[in-house]
């Protein structure tokens, strides 16, 4: 009966918002000036998740009711564009109000683009939120709180590139700053408060007229506030040289293939360093217009919840879209991972696996409704990080 009323519930909402909707006769956006543009949404999910706080046992059931109004804002000339976005997330959960949440996500961006070779931009970002329980650093039984871990972090990036799209050779930089803070728990999570300095360039050499080999490096600074007691600084720089090339259209594919080296240095020499080869990989082969395969796999470093010094992962990640008409769309996706923890004392690894479906009838160019399922999974060699969970769902997203 609980099902039966939230279904009634949200198409009840469904036909309200439709008949708003129509009074306002979206089309996609909404002009504001002589070069501005607004681009409201709105999406409203109703779900079932079987495992809230993905625990190995004694699991918690729960509807979940989420909205999501969006505005985003976008003003562009002939060689400049700036953009306003500002999202708001909030959820309710039927069997536990304490995981109940406002998430607030606001970002302004410019970029500069005085010719063909040349372009420069800066985007800023705030971003109020959590790590839902059983997530992070409250992975596992025994280690879960009250509430969720919420956090807010400010982030600064930019970029810069040289050189033409049909240029020989091409350069592109990445230069970017967040600091991230942890605001309630502070017992557990002080020590997770960190500021991030990162950067990065690659260069594009061009072989064949849509095929150029690529030369990437990498490097993110992490720099902790404080230290655990009885541990040692995870202050660190993960560094990353890559080299490989990229393509387009070609054998009706579009990729990015590369193999390289990762290396992980740590200030204190308590931390011993960590090195390995790692790769990038993400294909996106469209053997009909109205289908597309994507496939993409790595190996990176990771920063550590509290085993081991850093964690290592492999994922692999297979995505279907498929329009099965004008109106009528479904994905499939599928995740695979293993999490090897660096110089943890038992030895921990986790794999993971992840497969979902996400169908779509879009009943006008501004309104879509839908349903999904996913099932995600956690087996550890330590069993207390074991879950399974299942999250079943039905959702509408407005564009006016």
């Amino acid at each position: 009966m609980q099902l039966l009323r939230k279904v009634a519930a949200l198409a009840l909402l469904l036909s309200v918002n439709t008949q708003a909707a129509e009074l306002l006769e979206p089309d996609g956006y909404k002009p504001a000036g002589q070069n501005g543009r607004f681009f409201p949404e709105f999406t409203l999910r109703e779900s079932y998740n079987d495992n809230l706080i993905d625990a190995p046992s004694n699991e918690i059931g729960t509807f979940v009711t989420f909205v999501q109004p969006r505005l985003r804002y976008e003003l562009e000339s002939s060689t400049k564009s700036f953009f306003a976005d500002y999202q708001l997330s909030a959820a309710t959960h039927e069997s536990t109000r304490n995981d109940d949440y406002v998430d607030n996500r606001g970002q302004l961006g410019y970029q500069y683009t005085p010719n063909s070779r040349v372009s420069a931009g800066i985007t800023g970002e705030y971003l109020d939120t959590r790590d839902p329980r059983g997530t992070g650093a409250s992975q596992g039984t025994g280690v879960v709180l009250a509430n969720p871990d919420q956090w807010i972090h400010f982030k600064v990036d930019s970029n810069f590139s040289y050189g033409a799209e049909s240029a020989k050779g091409r350069f592109e930089a990445d230069l970017g700053y967040i600091d991230k803070k942890y605001d309630n728990n502070r017992i557990v999570t002080a020590v997770r408060d960190r500021e991030d300095l990162y950067g990065s360039g690659r260069f594009y050499y061009r072989i064949m007229p849509k095929t150029s080999l690529l030369l990437e490096g990498r490097a993110t600074q992490f720099d902790y506030d404080t230290t655990a007691a009885g541990t040692t600084s995870l202050n660190s720089i993960t560094s990353r040289a890559l080299f490989g090339a990229t393509w387009e259209g070609t054998f009706k594919t579009t990729g990015t293939a590369q193999i390289g080296y990762i290396r992980k240095d740590f200030e204190t020499s308590a931390r011993p360093s960590g090195d390995d080869i790692s790769w990038e990989l993400g294909i996106e082969w469209r053997p009909r217009t109205y289908s597309t395969i994507s496939l993409s796999t790595y190996r990176d470093f990771g920063e550590t919840n509290g085993a081991g010094n850093f964690i290592i992962t492999d994922s692999v990640d297979l995505n279907w879209q498929h329009k099965w008409s004008e109106r009528f769309r479904t994905t499939l996706t599928f995740i695979y991972a293993i999490d090897s923890f660096d110089e943890d004392n038992t030895g921990r690894e986790d794999d993971r696996l992840g497969v979902g479906i996400n169908l779509v009838y879009k009943i006008k160019n501004w309104l879509e409704v839908g349903g999904s399922y996913n099932y995600d999974e956690r087996e550890s060699t330590d069993n207390t990080f074991d879950f399974q969970k299942n999250i079943a769902s039905v959702f509408t997203t407005l564009a006016f």
